[in-house]
């Protein structure tokens, strides 16, 4: 055992004995913060499978006291059956041939270092306005994240770090990019009467999710992105091929899929269900799309289980109270200040936000603990409840800084060739997290609080 390991396992029996000795949380509630923060030094620290690590750490939970359901309804989540859907129709998009000819376009436009950064820039800014899933999203741009990583092989962790980031920062743009947005409205609604339409969404938070994606852009292009050393040839023509039956049929249902998401409120269908839907009907015979087995295969196991063990991990410690202990401790601290400048309120908004994905691993999780939080310090300190929201749902959305934070970043930090590890991502959050701090707080000053979103 090396000094590192023996110091981490140092630390780790401190904060062990220091969460026993909390007489705030029962014994499951200790024992689900203990093996959370066990599975996340693990996920750090450790070679082994994350997969592994977080069905192992369950397991032990369940030997120690935990009730054996939350094994089994781990799978019982969205996420799990949105991403298990998606993979089976990236798979057809895939055997129907329209990722090759999505290849050829590639070969024929993307060839200099500006034009690829720019149109995986711009792909993702539409996806967030098509796509109202980060994770969604996230599956929807991996056969692009293939094809891109293939053709600059020397450049993997870029694309394979860069898309996911990318996404979690166009969940800012509007109201449908993160769930988390619809709950914290919904919340606030429920609470004060306020509200936050579609178009004021988008109104207030356009400019700076534009502006912290395009930082972020360069800030990943600088860090992993040099030496742009390849041969390509400035335009190569191919030759026009008509779009055969197989494309046609798979064009038409994934546009299908897509309008079915984008029209969630009118029909009422929840998009992990759609998925699943869209995917079976693309599988029938008739088709001649994709058969069941090759489906299947499709479908990326490892990273499946991976999401629905970490999912129970973060789950656990909403339902054993440790959400609700760190509430209150919020809660404490902040009726025992008095403030005179709303610079300190603003600071601690979005500081609050931007670093809560490194205890509540759940985008909507996050916003259920927290935003009730901030309307109340908002009323007791005779605050803008809107603004407040508003702002804290856009710290919320940062989640960079670890794999488990973010469904997306788990769908290609889980992927065959892992492009990143977790201390690439510890690194760029590092960076990224300062940057987007100052451009909240300067967009605040210079755009926000002359639009209605004045905290005082």
């Amino acid at each position: 055992m090396t000094r590192t390991h023996k110091t981490l396992c140092i630390v780790f029996l401190i904060i062990t004995v220091l969460i026993i000795l909390s007489p705030e949380l029962d014994y499951l509630g200790s024992l689900s913060f203990i093996i959370f923060i066990f599975a996340l030094g693990m996920f750090i620290f450790s070679t082994l499978p994350s997969g592994l690590v977080a069905w192992i750490t369950l397991c032990a939970g369940v030997l120690l006291g935990l009730p054996e359901e939350i094994i089994f309804e781990s799978f019982n989540i969205d996420i799990v059956w949105l991403m298990i859907g998606a993979f089976i129709i990236a798979e057809v998009l895939v055997k129907s041939g329209l990722l090759d000819r999505l290849t050829r376009w590639i070969e024929m436009n993307c060839y200099t270092k500006g034009r690829v950064t720019f149109f995986t820039f711009l792909l993702i800014q539409v996806l967030s306005v098509a796509v109202p899933s980060t994770s969604g999203r996230a599956s929807a741009m991996l056969p692009v994240y293939n094809i891109l990583s293939e053709r600059f092989h020397n450049h993997k962790k870029f694309f394979g770090m860069g898309i996911p980031v990318l996404i979690l920062m166009g969940a800012n743009t509007t109201l449908l990019g993160a769930g988390s947005h619809i709950i914290g409205i919904g919340i606030l609604s429920t609470q004060t009467g306020e509200s936050i339409s579609y178009m004021e969404f988008l109104i207030y938070a356009l400019p700076f999710g534009l502006i912290i994606g395009l930082l972020t852009l360069l800030i990943l292009r600088v860090m992993y992105f040099k030496d742009f050393n390849y041969d390509f040839e400035a335009a190569v023509e191919h030759d026009k091929i008509p779009f055969s039956t197989r494309e046609k049929y798979a064009l038409v249902l994934a546009g299908i899929t897509i309008l079915l998401w984008l029209t969630e409120p009118l029909h009422g269908l929840d998009i992990a269900f759609v998925t699943i839907m869209m995917s079976l009907i693309m599988m029938l015979p008739g088709l001649k799309l994709i058969s069941w087995k090759e489906g299947l295969a499709g479908v990326s196991w490892r990273l499946i289980f991976f999401v629905a063990g970490a999912a129970a991990l973060g789950k656990l410690l909403v339902d054993y109270g440790v959400t609700d202990y760190f509430q209150h401790i919020l809660m404490s601290v902040f009726s025992g200040m008095n403030f005179t400048s709303e610079l300190p309120i603003l600071i601690i908004i979005i500081l609050i936000s931007v670093l809560s994905h490194l205890l509540i691993t759940s985008h909507t999780t996050r916003a259920v603990v927290l935003i009730p939080v901030f309307i109340i310090m908002a009323e007791s300190f005779n605050l803008n409840t809107e603004a407040a929201v508003f702002i804290a749902l856009l710290g919320i959305n940062f989640c960079v800084m670890l794999p488990v934070s973010s469904k997306a970043l788990l769908i290609f930090y889980e992927s065959e060739n892992r492009p990143f590890e977790t201390k690439d991502l510890l690194r760029a959050g590092m960076l990224l997290m300062p940057v987007y701090t100052v451009i909240m707080i300067l967009t605040y000053y210079f755009y926000w609080q002359h639009i209605g979103l004045s905290l005082v």
